[in-house]
């Protein structure tokens, strides 16, 4: 018999423990509905499908002995090494996954059909995606899960729903803003199965104040902070602008990293002592957004004004939007830089995403699906304000789009270089400011990957298997292939030919009469299989709750 999956829930998931249920399941003999926890036979999954909002912890995840994705087209994520290239779509074909892994993957067009190669397989669970598009699990190698004092007591939860509602199976937590201790406990029950969450790696905050005594000043101060938080259950450090940035601390922070066996080092630099050459050099995993990359192409300092402060954020991200316009005019000194990013094996997670307000601040805050599932908090904390980091947008001015404007399309052009080159390239969304929120933001880092000239085939293998090896995951979330651990979407839709499908809450084809099709059907992490859209509407109904 398949096995259920249990939930451990917090706050408000305890209280509706009583009303869960199962997905339901249509068993194909009998043709009734039928729980899965009672069923012996062979069963057809189907989503609920519903509009209607629904309680946190009403959905769980169900691990079946034998699951098959039958007649789907397969996008394997996978492609020629050392390249960008990705492998076009097959199919339909048969997808059998048991104990978390893809045992066999079985065509089954007409000429295999025909020719008699292919046998229908059977399994406990069998999920139709005739028509439908299958894909490995998405990455997301800049998440900020939230604390809980940013959207209620269920804020982890409720993102953890949004993410895997678009079919994100993996996060690389940036930061660990929600605590580490409570994090690693996430962790835990994400791995056993235990809770509705995406798998997650928790880099841990390098201290980015200079106000406080033995918070990793120095080279020794370093070293042993490393080894404080690899003992408190860190995967790796991120360091932001602070002290992380001095490349002797920065260097010590990656050697020590390196010497503890742990994930390693992604920086975020900003304007700093460090550009994007040293913290290569130094041996970093992966290069954050953008800043330090044209900052190294530079003969000397910016061309800021007499005024600047980089504490003002206003100041501070208006005159980003002009750096790479400064960059440009030194090509081979950027050529140069990248190249040795890509010498030294350094990852580029740019974020696109996460600065569009800066290009069109009216447009992502009218986005339609702010009124549904952006919690009352989070759209506090966006409202323009001082004191809140990144919702500097108080006088953004029609200049500073304009400049943005430009800004994204040297940027983008130099992504697209590194990329042609070789570099490896990761997807990562930055949400939870900014006006971007997890899951969608995510969505549309996909459209401007595409957008930045690379191809939807190549930008999926970035979101796939090219994350997973930015994060040194790559022996088994390996895409779609024999022996690879089983995360895997079902789409309804066509990803390649427009990546709006894969937005969810009807959002795909939002504004037409199509308006309840698309987005992620089934989320599969590790071969535990989730109702995605019942996900979203989790979501929704905890927006709902606390708006009240």
């Amino acid at each position: 018999m398949p096995k259920t999956g249990t939930e451990i829930g917090t706050g408000r998931e305890k209280k509706e423990m009583g009303i869960r249920t199962t997905i339901i399941l249509l068993a194909a003999a009998l043709g009734a509905a039928l729980p899965l926890a009672f069923a012996n036979a062979q069963m057809i999954a189907r989503p609920a499908n519903s509009d209607v909002p629904i309680p946190m912890g009403t959905t769980k995840g169900l691990r079946p002995d034998r699951l098959v994705i039958r007649g789907g087209i397969m996008v394997t994520g996978r492609g020629t090494p050392g390249t960008g290239r990705a492998a076009p779509p097959e199919g339909p074909v048969d997808i059998v996954v048991e104990n978390g892994r893809i045992v066999d993957i079985i065509p089954v067009d007409p000429v295999s059909v025909a020719s008699g190669l292919s046998e229908q397989a059977t399994g406990d669970l069998i999920i139709d995606a005739t028509g439908k598009y299958v894909l490995p699990g998405l990455f997301d190698l800049h998440a900020h899960i939230p604390a809980i004092d940013r959207a209620g007591d269920d804020a982890i939860a409720y993102s953890f729903r949004l993410w895997l509602g678009h079919g994100v199976t993996t996060l690389r937590d940036a930061g660990t803003g929600a605590g580490l201790e409570r994090m690693t406990e996430q962790r835990r029950l994400s791995e056993a199965h235990q809770i509705v969450a995406p798998r997650m790696r928790l880099y841990k905050r390098w201290p980015n104040t200079g106000r406080v005594g033995g918070a990793g000043h120095t080279p020794d101060e370093a070293r042993r902070l490393v080894r404080e938080f690899h003992d408190q259950g860190a995967d790796g450090i991120k360091v932001s602008h602070g002290p992380g940035h001095h490349p002797d601390v920065l260097a010590a922070i990656v050697e020590e990293a390196a010497e503890l066996k742990m994930d390693g080092v992604i920086v975020d630099l900003k304007v700093s002592e460090t550009d994007a050459r040293i913290a290569s050099e130094a041996g970093v995993v992966s290069i954050e957004h953008w800043y330090g990359v044209p900052d190294a192409a530079l003969p000397g300092t910016q061309n800021f004004p007499t005024d600047y402060n980089y504490l003002d954020e206003l100041v501070r991200f208006r005159l980003a939007g002009h750096l790479w316009k400064e960059a440009v005019e030194y090509p081979d000194a950027l050529s140069d830089v990248i190249d040795g990013m890509i010498a030294e094996g350094t990852a580029w997670v740019p974020t696109f995403s996460i600065y569009e307000a800066n290009l069109d601040f009216m447009r992502v805050v009218t986005l339609p699906w702010r009124d549904r599932f952006v919690h009352p908090a989070i759209l506090e904390e966006w409202r323009p304000q001082a004191g809140v980091h990144a919702s500097f947008h108080s006088e953004w001015r029609t200049a500073d789009e304009i400049a943005w404007k430009e800004n994204y399309r040297y940027w983008m052009n130099w992504v697209h270089e590194f990329w042609s080159r070789g570099g490896l390239l990761g997807l990562g969304s930055d949400s939870g400011s900014q006006q971007s929120l997890y899951g969608f933001g995510l969505v549309r880092e996909l459209e401007l990957m595409q957008q930045a000239g690379i191809h939807p085939l190549d930008v999926i293998k970035i979101a796939t298997t090219n994350s997973a090896r930015v994060m040194g995951l790559e022996e088994n979330l390996c895409g779609i292939r024999f022996g690879c651990v089983a995360d895997l979407i079902v789409v309804d839709g066509n990803p390649i030919d427009n990546f709006k499908v894969l937005y969810g809450g009807g959002f795909a084809y939002y504004g037409t009469d199509r308006q309840g099709e698309g987005g992620v059907i089934w989320t599969i992490k590790e071969g535990e299989v989730y109702d995605a859209r019942a996900l979203l509407r989790e979501a929704e109904w905890y927006v709902e709750q606390d708006k009240r």
